[in-house]
């Protein structure tokens, strides 16, 4: 029996001819630096008022990956954030500080929703469901301070704080452990929060020799704790079932703070730049 081959199986299949050429790819990535959130349905059709060709979804998404452009998640700024006024931050900090002075103060809550997991195992076709809780419960703030050394002072407690607890946090935990400028811990950090700002507080800060910065608007960035309690989150969704079969909330919270090490409070000023 004669045998033929229909096709060459070793011989290479020749690529498609591409829709897009080297202007409809620069018109592309110049409308994805501005179109940063659109779908891609959304982008095909734009693409197509411009260039006059209509892609596919498949088609766009592998112009996309072909200019090296991937799919992340969004990560919001507050409009208001002023370049010019964290320029000057820096340049003040820069100029008059070292890292070794600094002590941030922030605060994070925790609630019985903070142990929820995202990501759950199932089988094909099978959703991916477990119980947790949906309403919030019991509710419990952190207030630590962190230095280079790591977390010097902290109070957690049930419910939400106020300026007097706040005030009282600041004078009898991080005062003592704190030196006159230009000593060691000699600099409060601290948000715009409308509660950080007491002119009483301040003018004993100041009376002590020490002395209070607060950080440019919408720049949690610039404070190396909000890294430290991202971490904290992280270890107590890890920790799960510690977290859940405590008997005392405060406890396990306390147990969660300490897991922030000394070369973790110094990668975290690193990465804030501070260091």
């Amino acid at each position: 029996m004669p045998k033929a081959c229909v096709t060459n199986p070793f011989k290479g299949v020749f690529d498609r001819k591409k829709l897009f050429n080297r202007n409809d790819m620069y018109i592309l990535r110049s409308l994805i630096k501005d179109k940063v959130n659109w779908y891609l349905d959304e982008l095909t059709h734009e693409m197509e008022n411009l260039t006059g060709k209509r892609a596919s979804i498949s088609i766009l998404w592998r112009s996309l990956r072909y200019l090296g452009i991937t799919r992340k998640k969004l990560q919001k700024e507050a409009y208001e954030k002023s370049e010019i006024i964290r320029a000057h931050y820096l340049g003040i900090i820069g100029e008059s500080y070292i890292s070794n002075q600094l002590i941030f103060i922030d605060e994070s809550a925790k609630d019985e929703r903070s142990l929820s997991r995202f990501y759950r195992y199932s089988s094909q076709n099978i959703r991916a469901c477990k119980k947790v809780v949906f309403v919030r419960g019991k509710r419990y703030t952190i207030l630590p301070a962190l230095t280079l050394d790591g977390f010097v002072a902290i109070d957690i407690f049930e419910g939400a704080y106020d300026k007097k607890r706040f005030i009282d946090f600041i004078l009898d935990q991080v005062v003592p452990i704190m030196n006159p400028y230009p000593g060691s811990n000699s600099v409060i950090m601290m948000d715009n929060a409308r509660i950080h700002h007491d002119a009483n507080l301040i003018s004993i800060l100041e009376g002590l020799g020490c002395r209070v910065i607060f950080l440019p608007p919408y720049s949690p960035d610039y404070n190396p704790i909000e890294t430290a309690f991202s971490v904290i989150k992280s270890w107590i969704k890890r920790n799960y079932d510690f977290m859940e079969a405590c008997n005392d909330p405060i406890y396990s919270l306390l147990v969660a703070c300490g897991q922030i090490t000394l070369q973790m409070a110094q990668s975290f000023f690193k990465s804030s730049i501070y260091m």
